[in-house]
């Protein structure tokens, strides 16, 4: 396989970047530096913020019915949106996808870091145009935070 210039295996250099930088952490640590990220991104909506800070307060203390209605605001805000995946990552992270009373469905363990990715990817792309000049600026903010 040959690559092209500014590709590693077929993926540009700052997507390999972005995945080198999340592997150093716990999907519990990524996401909550992720959602306080998010927390500093426009727009500054009331909805989201909460959303946001159930998201952080699911992955310090979890808590079966608010992964739920943190799964019921993500579908309002839409899977689409860097908050809405990360969400539906945490969301796939831990229990059932049935609701109470029916016999559980599990996620395939796949699923919850793959749409932490996506989470990350959004997130990257809504800081900047560029998805390389995005992935710098999601390294610098969420390294700030670390210092914070």
């Amino acid at each position: 396989m040959t690559t092209s210039p500014g590709t590693l295996c077929d993926k540009p250099l700052w997507h390999a970047e972005l995945q080198q930088w999340a592997q150093r952490f716990s999907p519990q640590v990524l996401g909550t530096r992720l959602a306080l990220l998010l927390r500093q991104c426009p727009p500054a909506d009331a909805n989201r913020q909460a959303l946001l800070d159930a998201i952080i307060q699911q992955y310090r203390q979890p808590d079966e019915q608010r992964r739920w209605h943190i799964f019921e605001q993500a579908k309002k805000a839409g899977f689409n949106t860097a908050t809405g995946a990360l969400a539906l990552s945490l969301f796939w992270s831990a229990g059932s996808m049935a609701p109470e009373g029916l016999a559980p469905v599990y996620p395939q363990p796949h699923l919850s870091p793959q749409m932490l990715q996506c989470a990350l990817l959004l997130c990257a792309t809504q800081l900047a145009e560029n998805p390389a000049e995005g992935v710098q600026q999601l390294i610098a903010r969420a390294t700030a935070l670390e210092v914070a």
